[in-house]
């Protein structure tokens, strides 16, 4: 311990004795360290950490897939045929959502995330509720009293955190829920509920090819992913041979519910932590040039220490005293940034990364830093002491009057390490830039509509439950007189609506139509089902419901036909507008217009449509999304399917404006709906998010590598230059000119950041693979990109190097010669 504590008092008076150097070492560590940690916060969090359920690792969820592999929710009967004969899996229940709906009764009307869930979900997870109590039997089933239990967050926010049980219900949907229970705050499976409902208050539908349902359940004791599997796949082959053609179900996929929820950010995730990886590598060699270079500047010093008996093992636990000093210091300054870094990163992060709730700098974390810094420590000091204690302390003493000309085995070693920080920092760059041209080629498409100056309303009406019912009309005239009154606004040119907007998030329905002979021809579901076997009766598209000023608001163009207008009213025939590719796809060689179509599956009516007309494609889903095939029907003949829907308000003074205009005539003409106001550019933002993200990090990622590695080339110049006064003194007095030297200095940097640049373009030709999935419109491999990140590195070195070779251009060989005298 006294030998310890002698080091390390050593230590640190000689650290003090060079504050800059000891400095910019913590720095450089703590960049490395503090970057490393956070992201490793942020994976241990999502992706290693087991979910806070009981025995969470025999959570499952169950697909169905089709002839062709394709994964598809349950149905009804597939689901009970399942949970019926299945030994494997327990506690199988069904569930949907979340899904938006406006919710009053609770302190301020407001949008809910809403989900179904059937009696086996509760057990399957195996957590009771903090307050009241869950779903009693005769509440889940079809007829029952409707209850709902809400979330912990929902319960704080919209229930004042009252106890329960409390006089309250909450009224969606058209119903009146009993609030029965809370939920604790970990709890948050679907991602996002803040209410949970009885599945079985639905009514069950009996076609086996309605997938509706996701299913998860919880393995039995015992048995594993492979044994469910094997008998899943047994069930679904009997199913198949007993109902044929009535079932579209060839198998069952099972996959732990951790997997289903993480698997999608995996890889965005490694490859982040990869890249801070990189940059801690970029960090320590950068600490390993000025630790090998303040050796070489101390051999003398060290030659002394030896010549005087001091071992090989003694210079090394020196060295390895002085990089544990560093590291600890760098780490715990580390810590404190990954702390800041994961609180701006979650700040920062859109919303689509799971269980973001639960990444935190924790002990897991620490140690994790801590362990970091001891392998730094050792590591530099191992190889800084390797590297010193190669040269003979008596070629040391007797050079030590002489300004060396470099060249030996420490100075290549710096170089090597210069390399491969210029190959990193590249590797970088490339995928930043990949990002970036990506995130440019989609704002340049053209999305098929009006990205500015639209004010975007969300409004929820009554739920209508039969096409004909007084709530029907009632619908149909607020939502004119919303309309009306949204266009009379100054500075209005156009308003519409439609029931699922681009990029609003809400998942619209799609679905099976039928091409009709005669409107008459299907009288009711048993004659749509019977027309819906003949392929060459049937068309797929995406079911939408417009006002005759939607297309108008959105700049949608007619490219033949008319829209809807004043004329389609409830009682006139129905009509339909269709998008060009669903025209292409299912009449490429007829004309749509004056054909008569069926979609009643999709809001129960089953009143025929004629299509009247054929607008342009839209990117609905996103902008790296192809438009769909895409059906449109009258707002005012189909208000049942119309009680959410979306006004799109377009005018001259700006969407900002448009908002603050839009607001008050809601409040005066229904204050009691649930409403929310926002922009098309706001909407446009949101879908870019993720990719703006993943943008931001690993640009910052590369700008600190760059850095970095152009700082550690330039020391590494510097360096050389130093030990090479004398040479340039020499070559100065046999005539060489300042040029000379200047090309001489500056050609040894460009050998060193091509041969970077050389290595990191392989590599990044490699990571082209981990980024394939981010970006849309470019090659991983994109010349244009590759060069002129290349091009931009050997810049920036030259840029580094270039002080030093001009200090290195003036030296006066007079000084130099005499001072060698």
């Amino acid at each position: 311990m006294d030998i310890l504590l002698s080091g390390l008092r050593q230590t640190l008076r000689a650290l003090r004795r060079s504050p800059g150097f000891t400095l910019g070492c913590i720095l450089l560590l703590s960049v490395g360290i503090g970057a490393s940690t956070a992201l490793f916060s942020v994976v241990e969090g999502v992706l290693l950490r087991p979910l806070p359920y009981p025995d969470s690792e025999r959570l499952v969820e169950l697909s169905q897939l089709g002839v062709k592999g394709q994964t598809m929710r349950f149905s009804d009967p597939n689901f009970e045929d399942v949970q019926a004969q299945s030994r494997t899996v327990a506690s199988l229940a069904q569930v949907s959502g979340p899904a938006s709906v406006a919710v009053t009764g609770s302190d301020e009307p407001t949008f809910a995330a809403l989900s179904w869930v059937s009696r086996g979900f509760f057990p399957a997870f195996g957590v009771p509720s903090v307050q009241g109590r869950l779903f009693a039997v005769d509440e889940q089933q079809e007829g029952g009293a409707p209850a709902v239990v809400v979330s912990h967050g929902f319960w704080t926010r919209y229930l004042g955190a009252r106890p329960l049980p409390m006089d309250r219900t909450l009224t969606f949907e058209g119903r009146a829920y009993t609030v029965v229970g809370v939920m604790p705050e970990s709890f948050d499976y679907p991602a996002g509920t803040q209410l949970w409902i009885p599945r079985e208050l639905e009514r069950r539908l009996p076609s086996r090819t309605a997938h509706n349902w996701r299913v998860v359940g919880r393995l039995a004791d015992g048995v594993n992913l492979e044994a469910a599997r094997a008998e899943l796949t047994g069930i679904a082959r009997e199913l198949v041979a007993l109902h044929g053609q009535e079932t579209n179900m060839r198998d069952v996929a099972v996959v732990s519910l951790r997997e289903k929820l993480v698997g999608p950010v995996r890889p965005t995730l490694y490859m982040l932590l990869g890249a801070a990886a990189f940059l801690l590598l970029v960090a320590g060699a950068n600490v390993t040039n000025l630790l090998l270079a303040r050796a070489a500047s101390r051999g003398r010093e060290l030659a002394v220490h030896v010549a005087l008996g001091a071992g090989p093992g003694a210079l090394v636990r020196r060295f390895i005293a002085e990089s544990l000093v560093l590291s600890l210091a760098g780490g715990a300054l580390g810590a404190l940034f990954a702390t800041w870094s994961v609180h701006a990163l979650l700040a920062l992060e859109p919303g689509h990364l799971p269980r973001v709730a639960e990444v935190e700098v924790n002990a897991t974390a620490l140690l994790f830093a801590l362990g970091l810094s001891l392998v730094l420590a050792v590591g530099l000091g191992w190889v800084t002491a390797l590297r010193s204690g190669r040269q003979s302390p008596w070629a040391t003493l007797t050079q030590a009057g002489r300004t060396q000309t470099g060249g030996g085995s420490a100075d290549q070693a710096r170089r090597a390490l210069v390399v491969g920080q210029l190959a990193l920092a590249l590797v970088l760059l490339v995928g930043a830039a990949l990002l970036g041209r990506s995130m440019m080629g989609l704002l340049s498409l053209d999305p098929g509509y009006r990205t500015e100056d639209v004010a975007v309303l969300s409004v929820v009406l009554p739920p209508v439950k039969d096409k004909d019912s007084p709530q029907a009309k009632d619908n149909v005239r607020l939502q004119e007189e919303l309309l009306s009154r949204l266009g009379a606004l100054p500075g209005v040119s156009a308003v519409g609506a439609v029931n699922v907007f681009p990029l609003e998030g809400s998942s619209g329905g799609d679905g099976t139509f039928l091409v009709l002979n005669r409107p008459d021809e299907v009288k009711d579901f048993d004659d749509f089902g019977r027309l819906a076997r003949e392929p060459e009766r049937t068309g797929s598209a995406e079911y939408r419901v417009a006002s005759e000023g939607y297309f108008h608001a959105m700049d949608i163009p007619l490219v033949r036909g008319r829209l809807f207008d004043g004329n389609d009213t409830m009682e006139s025939p129905h009509v339909a507008v269709i998008s060009e590719s669903l025209a292409k796809a299912r009449w490429p060689d007829e004309e749509p217009l004056g054909k008569l179509i069926q979609f009643g599956n999709m809001d129960g009516d089953l009143r025929a449509f004629t299509i009247v007309g054929v607008v342009a494609d839209v990117r609905e889903k996103g902008l790296d999304e192809a438009p769909k095939p895409t059906f449109y029907g009258c707002s005012r003949q189909r208000a049942r399917a119309f009680s959410r829907f979306h006004v799109a308000v377009h005018g001259s003074i700006g969407s900002s404006a448009l908002v603050s205009a839009a607001r008050p005539v809601l409040r005066e003409l229904a204050p009691e709906l649930p409403s929310r106001l926002s922009t098309m550019e706001g909407l446009l933002t949101g879908s870019l998010a993720s990719r703006r993200f993943s943008l931001l990090l690993l640009g910052a990622f590369g700008a600190v590598a760059l850095l970095l590695s152009v700082a550690g080339l330039g020391a590494v110049v510097s360096y050389a230059v130093a030990q090479r006064t004398r040479e340039f003194g020499i070559r100065f007095a046999l005539g060489a000119t300042a040029q000379d030297v200047l090309r001489l200095v500056l050609r040894q940097a460009v050998v060193l950041a091509g041969l970077g640049v050389v290595l990191g373009v392989v590599a990044a030709l490699g990571l082209g693979q981990v980024l394939s999935g981010l970006v849309y419109g470019v090659s991983t491999a994109d010349p244009l990109v590759i060069v002129g990140v290349a091009v931009l590195l050997l810049g920036v070195a030259l840029l580094a190097s270039w002080l030093p070779a001009r200090r290195a251009s003036r030296v006066d060989p007079m000084t130099v010669l005499r001072s060698e005298a």
